[in-house]
């Protein structure tokens, strides 16, 4: 009985003699594997902004890393998702070095119309960044990081400069409508057609029509359009109202922008 006491209490102090070699050996390799984050490259289609950047695990240690996971989220100044990315590596085996590009796409489109406010305002957005491994199989480490992104507004202060009344006839006038604004969008041009209404101080409309926009990034639009108003409507043109402002381009669709005049 005794030597089975003695024999069990030797294989207690040989497990743990490993368990803790085990250990040491594992924070050591692991010390051992280096991850690097390359330099971001945008893309831009019609609809959507694609950021990529290649991810370089470099695998020094004595044991494999399995399930690499990447992930980024970019939330806007209310914490919510607008877009999300993740990169999974089965298997990056011991000694091994591999190269991955991780992407994330924002739907331009959908994020406009669900965000109206980063029409017209600038901000900052926030990027999140997690990246997880299994280590031999035995270990899991994760890693977080932030960073802000700032935001251009494509209708950056957006304002309706005049509206001024001239005549054209006995029967009709012209308004003439003046607006303008800045596109401070890093990466997207607003191009397309803005409709405009004009109405009296009773909300009674006038006339409208169309002015076509072209405002590259990082630009100023001042646009301006005659609409020809039925004097039949109102024996003088009022001197208040208010124009109704929509926006159809490729990228959202948007209105009425009302604004007040006189």
């Amino acid at each position: 009985m005794q030597q089975a006491i003695r024999a069990l209490g030797w294989a207690t102090k040989i497990f743990w003699i490993i368990l803790i070699v085990l250990v040491v050996t594992i924070a050591y390799s692991a010390s051992l594997i280096n991850i690097a984050l390359g330099e971001p490259q945008t893309i831009t289609t019609e609809q959507t902004v694609t950021i990529s950047f290649p991810i370089t695990i470099c695998n020094n240690g004595f044991y494999d890393v399995v399930d690499l996971n990447v992930t980024t989220f970019i939330t806007d100044q209310n914490n919510r998702t607008l877009a999300k990315g993740t990169t999974v590596t089965r298997l990056i085996p011991r000694g091994a070095e591999e190269t991955h590009t991780h992407r994330i796409t924002i739907n331009i489109t959908q994020v406009l119309a669900e965000n109206t406010v980063l029409l017209f305002n600038d901000t900052m957005l926030t990027m999140f960044q997690q990246v997880s491994l299994n280590y031999a199989r035995v270990v899991l480490f994760m890693v977080q990081a932030n960073q802000t992104l700032s935001w251009g507004a494509p209708l950056s202060n957006f304002a309706l400069e005049h509206v001024a009344f001239r005549p054209y006839n006995l029967t009709h006038s012209y308004a003439d409508v003046q607006f303008s604004f800045e596109n401070h969008n890093q990466f997207l041009p607003v191009t397309g057609v803005v409709r405009v209404e004009i109405l009296n101080a009773h909300q009674t409309l006038l006339g409208q029509g169309t002015a076509d926009v072209d405002a590259p990034s990082n630009t100023f639009f001042n646009g301006e359009l005659s609409i020809l108003v039925n004097n039949s409507i109102s024996a003088t043109p009022e001197p208040s109202g208010e124009v109704r402002f929509y926006f159809e381009t490729p990228l959202f669709n948007y209105g009425p922008l009302v604004m007040v005049y006189g």
